[in-house]
């Protein structure tokens, strides 16, 4: 059984909890400012959070051979009858973290997303981590952890200072209002303004709402009917709306509830952790003599188990009797309520991969030094700042709160990763080896590699020079490579035939033949995404997807089965070669019949409409166009940056076609680099190892993509917009998101890498099936194929089938190469 037992993996561990533990939270926050009703929302979270923990339990719980000191999940299942005194730890630290979660959701309409996350994360840490600390033996260094713990609690207390002093800019700004305006009207009262003004300014996700869910009119505040024209964010027209449509009314309500929920929710979160502590090393020997303590992924199951069953226990209850004056709700009112759903769903995914990655580090390296990951704050403000605008227009006092509660954050996290100890010694660097652990490699892989084109797409349909938006994305697709050869190359002892990160790169005169490989790799590569993203523009994002994707298994699948000497099962593997080509001519009839459809839509309207006149230009009746009609296909067309009407799609699809040849050649190049086939390496000269070879694949592909896109600045194509370095560096908007996709993109080609090393490269070639996650963000945020015909629709559901099946025949394939 795979288990994280380095400090390097363990601290790795602690930085991807930290980053999904911090987003989930706002995802949840956005659905409440829409107005969904936090009962629906939080029954949807448990249903997912749940499911990630089966899925680490069946996937690096089942990985390797079962033992009698580390059994597997499914045998140690069975151990149940005597067990279960860890059983009961766990599942009692999943209903304290439940009940935690449930009151935080609850709070953050009362006090703000930023704020309660501060109070709940300090909390946690100056008792979570104490108890942790004596649990584990004191085998994190107390005179840095502790150190760490005190750099938390002036991050709190700076935290109120921010919150205090935003409070302060809102007021001032409030008193400047006319007193005809809206808000001072509708609430006779500039303090009341002020609670909805500061919770605004504390919602990191005010503008999601408009971005990604599309602005919504409201009713007339005074008389409650009519349509009125959008408020812009930061006026208080805008809060008077945002009060209106959210779920939680906090007008007339103190401030007091809040504090209260937050800080019941921080004792909560303090305790689940030392509860798990207890549940997988038996501290109060509670366990028989010779019954094996419970593995981490086991812990982590029964712990969501009890969590799911508190939820949905408790929120089942809230439908019925509601709190806080929600109203009344229904179990099939919650079953018809796909409003928000999605988003509902990736929160449990996140908080629940979140939370057990959190867990394995802490197993390996002590679960004080794993509470490092309650800087969440750090996380949610970033998204906050960089991505939404929150303590936009506010006074330098305050920004000099931030900074200085910023800064606190991270040197706290940093403190308590440098506390980390060592439960248990690592022999060699960690390779993926298994057939097990390289086929989650490869789910994962395909879920980063299918989202981040759908993140480039929305860019464009906003508007963003893709000139700018692929500057953003290469150098965050660098950096994941960085963090992969600094963390995964870094682990355990590096010995001759593995030599670690480090120790290869000196190595380059003897091993310079790879290292061209795999430049050469990183070369085509970023050729085919630079054409994707334009090609994106002219075919759409599930056709480019599609075809692309089947170009590259069709050829690159093929030399991939060649180059790595037949390991993988042939008559198992060309079948599922077969499905994607299928999948392609299904895709391409998609493609012809929603243009027909798209056509038959757009002769309906009159010529100046087609023209793009009256259309998403406040000329007409200011209400946002319906997706699937011919005016939101207008509206596209004006707001997006490559204005494709009137434009081949013969273009698209030779750029299409283009992309898929550059795509089909990186991963062989990656194979031969790693695999020396060719045996261009001299005898005795070890072979690239996959993060170091990776490392040099993306340092070519960030070199041509910048240089191609700074050419690009001032030579553009396709009839876009000249443009210079300087506008590029002042271009924040939609920067966050384009940092976003370079990292999904790097890390998923990394992950599709360390399962192709393992398994096979023509088996790791099933991530090419991106389309069935991009046609779902596609149809999910880009509104595709709304309003379609139903022979779309029928030849939709069959191209998403074949790569269904592709993808499971290709990884039935896999081989194993050691």
């Amino acid at each position: 059984m795979y288990l994280v037992e380095s400090k390097g993996g363990a601290i790795l561990c602690m930085l991807l909890a930290l980053l999904f533990l911090g987003t989930w939270p706002a995802v949840l926050t956005l659905l409440e400012r829409r107005g969904r009703l936090p009962q629906h929302t939080y029954l949807d979270y448990s249903i997912t959070n749940l499911l990630a923990a089966i899925i680490i339990a069946f996937t690096f719980g089942e990985i390797g051979k079962s033992s009698y000191d580390s059994p597997n999940f499914i045998p140690q299942l069975s151990q149940l009858g005597e067990n279960w005194p860890s059983v009961l730890f766990a599942m009692a630290g999943g209903v304290v973290l439940s009940l935690g979660n449930l009151s935080t959701q609850y709070a953050w309409a009362f006090v703000g997303l930023s704020v309660t996350e501060v109070i709940t994360a300090s909390i946690t840490v100056v008792i979570g981590t104490t108890v942790n600390y004596f649990l584990d033996g004191r085998i994190n260094r107390a005179e840095i952890l502790f150190p760490g713990v005190g750099c938390f609690l002036i991050a709190v207390c700076l935290g109120s200072l921010v919150h205090s002093s935003n409070a302060a800019d809102n007021r001032a700004k409030l008193e400047s209002l006319s007193s005809n305006s809206e808000l001072v009207t509708e609430y006779n009262d500039p303090l009341l303004a002020l609670l909805s003004m500061e919770l605004m300014f504390s919602d990191p996700f005010r503008i999601v709402n408009r971005v990604l869910c599309g602005s919504v009119e409201t009713e007339d505040v005074e008389n409650g009917n009519g349509p009125t024209k959008r408020a812009e964010f930061g006026t208080a027209d805008f809060l008077v709306q945002l009060e209106n449509k959210r779920a939680i009314k906090v007008f007339g309500k103190g401030t007091l509830i809040g504090l209260a929920i937050t800080f019941f929710a921080g004792v909560c979160f303090s305790l689940f952790s030392p509860a798990f502590n207890l549940a997988t090393n038996d501290q109060w020997d509670a366990l028989e003599k010779g019954v094996p303590k419970l593995v981490v992924y086991t812990a982590f199951f029964w712990f969501s188990v009890s969590c799911f069953v508190l939820a949905i226990f408790l929120n089942v209850w809230f439908l019925y009797r509601p709190v806080l004056g929600l109203p009344r709700s229904s179990f099939k009112a919650y079953l018809n309520d796909w409003e928000g759903r999605g988003w509902a769903l990736l929160a449990g995914l996140l908080c629940g991969f979140g939370n057990g990655l959190q867990f394995m580090g802490g197993q390996a390296a002590g679960y004080a030094a794993a509470d490092a990951v309650q800087a969440l704050p750090l996380v949610s403000t970033f998204w906050g700042i960089l991505l939404f605008g929150e303590y936009r227009r506010s006074s330098r006092r305050t920004y000099v709160f931030l900074v200085g509660m910023l800064g606190m954050f991270i040197v706290a996290v940093a403190v308590l990763m440098a506390s980390s100890g060592h439960r248990k010694n690592t022999q060699k660097m960690y390779l993926v080896e298994s057939k097990g652990g390289a086929i989650a490699c490869m789910f994962l892989s395909l879920f980063f590699l299918g989202t981040w084109p759908a993140i480039l797409t929305l860019l464009e349909r906003r508007g963003r020079l893709p000139q700018h938006t692929y500057l953003d994305y290469s150098i965050t697709n660098l950096l994941a490579a960085f963090i992969i050869a600094l963390t995964f190359g870094q682990i355990g002892s590096s010995t001759h035939e593995s030599p670690n990160f480090f120790p290869q790169l000196s190595q380059l005169g003897d091993n310079w033949p790879s290292v061209l490989f795999a430049m050469a790799g990183g070369l085509v590569l970023s050729l085919g995404n630079l054409c994707t993203q334009y090609a994106w523009a002219f075919v759409g994002l599930s056709v480019t997807e599609v075809i692309t994707s089947s170009l590259v298994v069709v050829i690159g699948t093929t030399l991939n089965y060649f180059l790595d000497n037949k390991i993988n099962r042939a008559e198992i593997l060309f079948p599922g070669v077969a499905c994607f080509f299928i999948a392609v001519c299904f895709g391409s009839a998609v493609h012809s019949s929603n243009s027909a459809d798209n056509k038959a839509k757009l002769s309906s309207l009159p010529t100046d409409r087609k023209n793009g006149e009256n259309v998403g230009n406040g000329s007409n009746t200011g209400n946002k166009a319906l997706a699937g009609t011919a005016d939101f296909l207008i509206e596209l067309e004006n707001r997006r940056s490559i204005k494709v009407f009137g434009k081949s799609t013969m273009i698209g699809l030779a750029i299409t076609f283009f992309a898929g040849f550059c795509f089909s050649l990186f991963s062989p190049a990656f194979n031969l680099a790693t695999n020396d086939q060719w045996h261009a390496l001299e005898k005795g000269v070890p072979k690239l190892v996959v993060y170091t070879a990776f490392f040099w694949f993306s340092i070519s592909c960030f070199v041509l993509a910048i240089i191609l896109n700074v050419i690009f600045l001032y030579r553009p194509v396709l009839n876009l917009p000249r443009s210079t370095p300087k506008a590029y560096l002042n271009d924040w908007n939609g920067r966050g998101w384009a940092f976003l996709a370079g990292l999904l993109c790097g890390f998923g080609n990394g992950l599709q890498f360390m399962g192709g090393q393992a398994a096979g490269y023509a088996a790791a070639d099933a991530v090419q099936a991106l389309p069935l996650v991009s046609t779902f963000w596609g149809i999910l945020i880009f509104k595709e194929y709304r309003k379609s015909s139903r022979r779309t629709y029928i030849l939709l559901v069959a191209m998403l089938s074949m790569f269904i099946a592709a993808v499971g025949i290709l990884m039935a394939s896999s081989g194993h190469r050691k």
